[in-house]
């Protein structure tokens, strides 16, 4: 089996994630794409106006429910605490012996990636790939990150998806601002956020 893999804090979940994890499933062939929402990452300072982990997590399932290939794991928010991928890989591992895991990030991460707890490990137990920002990089700042996450001969995977200029930063603020977020994310997410008064404090 062929299983993919998202993390983030999906603060909340919206659109932009949901087209590149449509085209990450359709460009690798992928059996299953899980959406990982974290606990609490390793660069995130706390910000008692962002949603709890379970808050998170129940958007995620309702923004995902509607396609067949996207499911939603609750191992880092079972975790707890600072969440690694390292250890989230290992975990799916266990539940799925002998598929390939394919691990999805932004190029904003890619140029953060050596960073990351254990990131060499990381690169020898999961596939990489990295979603194109034509904007951000150039072809030669590609070139060279690819270089730096070659690990063993395996270079990491380039996805191509639609440039959509949305972030969950804007979709708070705009929460908080009494404005729409019509189209940012799915009506289920709207609706959970309004029902809860997310981001509004």
């Amino acid at each position: 089996m062929r299983i993919g893999i998202i993390g983030g804090s999906f603060n909340p979940i919206h659109i932009a994630h949901l087209i590149i994890a449509d085209r990450f499933v359709d460009q690798l062939d992928l059996d299953r794409c899980y959406f990982v929402p974290t606990a609490k990452s390793p660069f995130k300072i706390d910000d008692p106006m962002l949603a709890s982990a379970t808050e998170r997590l129940e958007m995620v399932r309702l923004a995902t429910e509607q396609h067949p290939m996207f499911h939603v794991s609750d191992v880092e928010v079972q975790r707890g605490g600072v969440s690694y991928t390292i250890d989230t890989v290992a975990s799916m591992q266990a539940e799925h012996p002998g598929s390939e895991l394919f691990i999805l990030i932004g190029s904003d991460q890619a140029v953060e990636f050596v960073r990351w707890h254990r990131w060499q490990e990381l690169l020898r137990a999961a596939q990489l790939c990295v979603v194109r920002r034509p904007f951000l990089l150039t072809p030669e700042m590609e070139e060279r990150l690819t270089e730096n996450l070659t690990v063993e001969g395996r270079s990491p995977i380039w996805i191509n998806a639609p440039l959509l200029e949305i972030s969950s930063t804007d979709i708070r603020l705009r929460v908080r601002q009494h404005k729409s977020i019509n189209y940012l994310t799915t009506k289920a997410v709207r609706d959970f956020i309004g029902l809860h008064g997310l981001y509004r404090r």
